[in-house]
C-alpha cells in the first residue's frame, strides 16, 4: 500500500508483455482477476498480514459493504460500489440498513 493513492484498488498484480520468444517483462499493474489467478498471491497476502489461513477474499467485500451501510451511504451506492444489486444488499444486510436508518433518523430528530 506504500506510495499508492487512496482511490487505487487494494489488490493488484503485475501484468506482463511478451518481448520475445518465451520472454516476458513486467508491463503494468492491474486488479486481480478470476479466482484461479489469485490463489498463490492470496495465500502469501494473508500470511504476510498475519490473519487466519482460512480468511477468504469475500470477507473484505462483506466488511466493505457493512462499513458503507454503517456510514449511512445509500443502499444503491453501496450496491454499485460492490458490483451487486440493491436487492441483494437489502436481502442480506437488512439489519445494518435498519441500524443505519435509525441512526440517521436520530441525528435528524429535534431534541426536546
Amino acid at each position: 500500500m506504500a506510495d499508492r493513492g487512496a482511490d487505487e484498488p487494494l489488490l493488484e498484480r503485475w501484468a506482463y508483455r511478451s518481448v520475445g520468444p518465451l520472454k516476458w517483462e513486467k508491463d503494468h499493474r492491474r486488479t486481480w482477476g478470476p479466482a484461479y489467478e489469485v490463489d498463490k498471491p492470496w495465500t502469501a497476502t494473508i500470511a504476510k498480514a498475519g490473519v487466519p489461513a482460512d480468511t477468504i477474499m469475500y470477507a473484505f467485500r462483506h466488511s466493505s459493504i457493512v462499513r458503507g451501510l454503517k456510514a449511512g451511504l445509500p443502499v444503491r451506492l453501496v450496491a454499485a460500489l460492490h458490483d451487486t444489486s440493491s436487492e441483494m444488499i437489502e436481502k442480506h444486510y437488512s439489519a445494518f440498513i435498519v441500524d443505519a436508518t435509525e441512526e440517521l433518523s436520530r441525528r435528524a430528530a429535534l431534541a426536546l
